[in-house]
């Protein structure tokens, strides 16, 4: 093992539930959002802290981007402005989450960068890493802490959103294409924003004890995915075969384009990943991940 060098998995994220309350003049909107934290699929980071001239990225996916827009490269050029650190880092990204898809690759990779980084050399507290984090994206500090959260603001305002122990088996599809977050926002409807109902914790877990009886369209509700429907057929007709096949609710991460669906065990996600993979559905792009594996 080399002692200069530290790695970890980056998981992705789904959004429970999206809520815009607000379009700002400043062009940013307010959110009421709810976010759930992923094992899988991950990122791979990893930092040699003793083998560059400066800092460098390798990354294994062009679609990550250059190496000065990555935000785990500028992740590690922020913690060394604000530390005052000589960096001689040597960065590795291994991408297996998928790029511009609703699930926050990026910026969970830019929370495992800053991570690796204050837990070799401790130069910053928890609320400065968090305020470190913020400037690189809204959810970036979320993946720092890695549990269940509702977020409001502009994504920036956390708190506690203990989901119960037991979850619902997730599957996520990746449907072959990106999606532009800033298209998505730009794409909302006014008829979509508001404050609408406040979800609580108590909520999911009525629902998952007793599914048949459950409003996921509220429990899983995505401002954004409205115009998504819309723009992409696409993405309707996956919701729809996945639907029919035992899913209790299905819809667009964050901003997309990535599908998540809520099941009661991991034999009817296996079975409903199997299904898609045989379908008219399957192409080289598409990507579905269910059970800790990709299908």
């Amino acid at each position: 093992m080399n002692p200069s060098a530290a790695s970890l998995c980056a998981g992705g994220k789904i959004n429970l539930r999206l809520k815009v309350t607000a379009r700002r003049p400043d062009g940013y909107h307010e959110l009421d959002t709810i976010f759930c934290p992923l094992e899988f699929p991950c990122d791979r980071l990893g930092i040699d802290f003793e083998s560059a001239k400066g800092i460098s990225l390798l990354c294994n996916s062009p679609e990550a981007g250059d190496e000065r827009s990555n935000l785990a490269f500028r992740a590690a050029e922020r913690y060394a402005e604000v530390t005052g650190i000589s960096p001689q880092w040597q960065i590795s990204l291994e991408k297996n989450i998928p790029v511009a898809a609703g699930c926050g690759g990026g910026s969970s990779d830019a929370a495992a960068v800053l991570t690796l980084l204050n837990d070799r050399y401790q130069q910053l507290s928890d609320t400065a890493l968090a305020e470190l984090a913020l400037t690189l994206g809204a959810d970036v500090p979320f993946f720092l802490k890695r549990r269940p959260l509702r977020a409001t603001g502009i994504g920036e305002r956390f708190e506690e959103f203990p989901l119960p122990e037991k979850m619902p088996e997730i599957m996520v599809v990746y449907p072959g294409f990106p999606v532009s977050a800033k298209w998505a926002y730009q794409a909302l409807e006014t008829q979509y924003i508001g404050v609408g109902k406040m979800i609580t914790p108590a909520d999911y877990l009525a629902a998952f004890a007793d599914p048949g009886d459950a409003d996921w369209d509220e429990l899983l509700r995505n401002d954004l995915a409205f115009a998504l429907w819309e723009k992409f057929p696409l993405l309707r007709l996956l919701k729809e075969f996945i639907a029919e096949r035992g899913a209790w609710g299905v819809q667009i991460s964050g901003s997309g384009s990535s599908i998540f669906a809520l099941f009661g065990d991991a034999a009817g996600a296996s079975a409903c990943a199997g299904a898609l993979r045989r379908s008219e559905f399957n192409t080289p792009y598409t990507r579905i991940f269910t059970g800790g594996k990709e299908w």
